[in-house]
């Protein structure tokens, strides 16, 4: 039932994700997050080109955490490390998309928190009986 509920987190975060594409495209403009060609809140200015190349970032994001919560609910040796590595990246563009995706932020550290806890308790698992 964990993993079950790991797996549905992490692939909701990677949906999450395309609100950071579907805006800098204008594809959508999704309440509270408005169109901008700047990143950390205004202190760098990104451009319309800029912008939606960070966009391409999140599209990626998102794709990649899809694609690690099927990995999780079907138990693959991949998935741990690649939410991991997609959390690490997501903070960067979290980061980026200050103040907006403060939420963002926080799920990414919950997911690597999580990754460490299933790293550290699935090799006690799968070890021989009597073997410390």
């Amino acid at each position: 039932m964990i993993r079950i509920a790991a797996a549905v987190v992490v692939a909701g975060h990677g949906l999450i994700h395309l609100i950071g594409f579907v805006v800098p495209w204008g594809i959508a403009r999704p309440e509270g997050f408005p169109y901008r060609t700047t990143a950390l809140d205004g202190a760098i200015v990104l451009g319309d080109t800029g912008a939606r190349v960070v966009g391409l970032v999140w599209l990626a994001c998102a794709v990649g955490f899809v694609v690690a919560g099927l990995g999780i609910w079907r138990r693959t040796r991949w998935a741990l490390p690649l939410a991991a590595s997609l959390a690490i990246v997501s903070i960067l563009v979290c980061v980026l998309g200050l103040p907006e995706a403060v939420a963002g932020v926080v799920m990414n550290t919950i997911i690597l928190v999580i990754v460490a806890w299933a790293s550290l308790v699935q090799p006690a698992r799968t070890r021989p009986t009597g073997v410390r």
